[in-house]
């Protein structure tokens, strides 16, 4: 599933987690990168890597705060507004032709069999680390 998904992202040059902070501004207009680390699974200095990729590319900018000039702001640039809309539309219908025949009560299950499994496994990481 994982290189379906990469195969609706890499014509367009980016990787899964390029997306995925580029996906993260269909929630919110603004983030800082500490903030898109927060949200995403990978660490501050490689989102800002990342950000600084997608930033030379033209798909995001970066202002300072006027209140706090400490503080970067990210925001999409038009073209990245199109690239992103672009990919959506890509990998939904992806998703679409994955989940054909499968009904809602089985997605369901799927979602909460999965929540479970995710549940016991950062309780197993939680006890090993402590």
């Amino acid at each position: 599933m994982v290189k379906g998904m990469e195969r609706q992202i890499e014509p367009l040059g980016l990787i899964n987690m390029e997306f995925a902070i580029l996906k993260a501004f269909n929630d919110k207009d603004e983030w800082t990168v500490t903030h898109l680390a927060d949200l995403l699974p990978a660490d501050a200095p490689r989102i800002s890597r990342l950000v600084s990729r997608l930033v030379d590319r033209g798909l995001l900018r970066r202002r300072r705060r006027t209140d706090d000039r400490r503080v970067v702001l990210l925001k999409l640039t038009k073209q990245g507004r199109e690239v992103t809309d672009e990919l959506c539309e890509r990998v939904t219908q992806h998703e679409a032709q994955l989940l054909a025949g499968v009904s809602a009560e089985e997605l369901d299950a799927l979602r909460a069999v999965t929540e479970k499994i995710l549940a016991n496994h950062a309780n197993m990481e939680q006890s090993q680390t402590r």
